[in-house]
C-alpha cells in the first residue's frame, strides 16, 4: 500500500507521509483532536466543536453548525472509533488545491481532494460504527503556528453490513451478468449511497467506471422492466410501481411496492392476492428468490407522492417458502 500527492493548482512543492510513517508527535496531537471531534458529536456540543475550527471553517460554516450537529448527534452514541487512514502533508507554499492518493491500482483505492490553507495539512479518516452501518468522518486539519485546527469536516455513509461502495458495485455486476436486474439495481443503489462519504473530498478511483456501469444497467432495465408493471396473471391486476433496498437487522433485501385495488382493511382478500403475487414475482424478476433470504412486499391503495404519507400493508417472502 502506498500514498502519493499531486498539486492541482499553484506552484507549491510537497511531501507526504502515511499512517505509521507519520511522526508520533503529530499523530498524538491529531488523535487528541479526533477524540474531541467525536466527543462533541456524542455530547451534541456544537459550541465546543466550533472551538476546534479554523477561522476559515468558521466563516464557511456560519450558522449551519447546529444543523450539522442535529444531523449527526443522534448517530454518535459512543465515543469509540477507528481510523481508516491518516496523512501528513507538507507544502512549500499556501494556496490552491491538491490531491492525496491512496494507491492507484487496487479496487478500493481513493483520492482525497483538499485546499492548501496551511503549509502542513493533516488528513484523518475516522470510521464510526453504528449497528450494521459504518460512517466516515473526513477531518482535514491545518497547522497554524504550533496549533492544529480543523479546516474541513465531512460526514457520510461508508459501509452497510461491512460492504463499501466498491463491494456493492462488484455484486451488482455479478447480478447483471446473471440476468438479475432487480438485485443488480439494488446493489448499484447501495453503491451510490456509499460512493461519496465526503462529497468530492473523498473519491474512489472506480467512481467513473461505476457511473458508466450504472448507465448501462439503467438502459437495460428500462428496456426490460417498465414501471408500473401490471401482473396480468391475476384478475385483480396489481401493479408494481417500485423496487428499493430495505436495511434490516439481518441484511439488505428488496422491497417491492405495488398498487392494489383491494382495500387494505380487507386482510383476507389482500393476503390471498399477495400469495398469488409471490408466485408471480419469481417469474417477473428471475433470480430474486434465489439471491435473497427475504423479499419484502408492500401493498398500497394509492401511489405515494413523496409528500404525504399513505397507508400500506406489508408482507414477506422467505427464501424457499412463503
Amino acid at each position: 500500500m502506498s500514498c502519493s500527492a499531486q498539486q492541482k493548482t499553484g506552484v507549491s512543492m510537497f511531501s507526504a507521509n502515511w499512517n505509521h510513517d507519520i511522526d508520533s508527535k503529530s499523530r498524538n496531537q491529531i488523535e487528541l483532536l479526533d477524540n474531541e471531534v467525536i466527543a462533541c458529536f456524542n455530547e451534541g456540543n456544537a459550541q465546543k466543536l466550533t472551538s476546534l475550527f479554523s477561522d476559515t471553517l468558521k466563516k464557511i460554516a456560519g450558522n449551519s453548525i447546529q444543523d450539522l450537529m442535529n444531523q449527526i448527534h443522534p448517530i454518535i452514541d459512543t465515543k469509540n472509533y477507528e481510523l481508516l487512514d491518516e496523512y501528513l502533508i507538507n507544502n512549500s507554499q499556501v494556496g490552491g488545491t491538491s490531491t492525496i492518493f491512496k494507491g492507484m491500482s487496487e479496487d478500493n483505492d481513493y483520492k482525497i481532494n483538499y485546499s492548501i490553507l496551511t503549509k502542513e495539512t493533516y488528513i484523518s479518516l475516522i470510521i464510526y460504527k453504528r449497528q450494521n452501518r459504518e460512517f466516515l468522518f473526513t477531518c482535514i486539519y491545518g497547522k497554524y503556528g504550533n496549533t492544529w485546527e480543523l479546516n474541513t469536516i465531512r460526514f457520510g455513509p461508508y459501509k452497510i453490513f461491512e460492504k463499501n461502495s466498491i463491494d456493492f458495485y462488484k455484486q451488482s455486476k455479478i447480478d447483471f451478468a446473471n440476468g438479475d436486474l432487480i438485485d443488480a439495481g439494488i446493489n448499484i443503489n447501495l453503491a451510490q449511497q456509499t460512493s461519496l462519504p465526503a462529497n468530492n473530498a473523498f473519491v474512489y478511483f472506480k467512481l467513473s467506471e461505476m457511473m458508466e456501469f450504472n448507465r448501462k444497467l439503467a438502459g437495460e432495465a428500462k428496456m426490460k422492466i417498465a414501471f408500473p408493471l401490471k401482473i396480468n396473471a391475476l384478475n385483480t391486476s396489481p401493479q408494481i410501481f417500485g423496487v428499493e433496498p430495505i436495511v434490516t437487522t439481518e441484511g439488505v433485501f428488496p422491497l417491492i411496492k405495488y398498487l392494489t385495488t383491494i382495500q387494505l382493511a380487507d386482510i383476507v382478500d389482500l393476503k390471498a392476492e399477495n400469495d398469488q403475487i409471490k408466485k408471480e414475482i419469481v417469474k417477473v424478476f428471475p433470480g430474486i428468490d434465489k439471491n435473497n433470504k427475504y423479499v419484502f412486499l408492500k401493498a398500497y391503495n394509492k401511489i405515494p407522492d413523496g409528500k404525504t404519507a399513505v397507508p400500506t400493508y406489508g408482507f414477506m417472502l422467505k427464501k424457499g417458502g412463503n
